[in-house]
């Protein structure tokens, strides 16, 4: 049985959601940088200091991945329904679902780019 719930705080779903993004913006960072550099025209021998965030890849991708796992029971399973006055839920669902392929993109990022750099090349 689906019940209609509303988040118990919807600022506090946003937050959730914006923690989630920057996560997985944090789970990418040790990519992106070398990224960036290159497009700048930076030479190789400024990318060798880069790796020292690689530690944060698998922490962060995982705070992501249970934010958003988290914003979704707020949305589908809470046992808390309650209105809020500051936003609906059809826009909650909305934002939510706009932010998902964003953490997706920034957490798929340094494994989908190998394989299509191999793919396209």
């Amino acid at each position: 049985m689906r019940m209609n719930t509303y988040p118990a705080n919807s600022k506090s779903f946003l937050a959730t959601m914006a923690t989630a993004v920057i996560a997985a913006v944090a789970s990418s960072l040790c990519c992106i940088g070398p990224l960036v550099y290159l497009v700048f025209g930076a030479s190789a021998a400024s990318l060798s200091g880069m790796q020292s965030l690689g530690w944060l890849q698998m922490p962060m991708l995982l705070l992501s991945t249970g934010l958003i796992l988290l914003g979704f029971w707020r949305l589908y399973f809470s046992s808390k329904p309650m209105c809020t006055g500051v936003i609906s839920r059809n826009k909650l669902l909305l934002l939510y679902w706009l932010t998902i392929p964003i953490v997706l993109a920034f957490q798929l990022y340094p494994f989908i780019l190998p394989w299509l750099f191999e793919v396209f090349a």
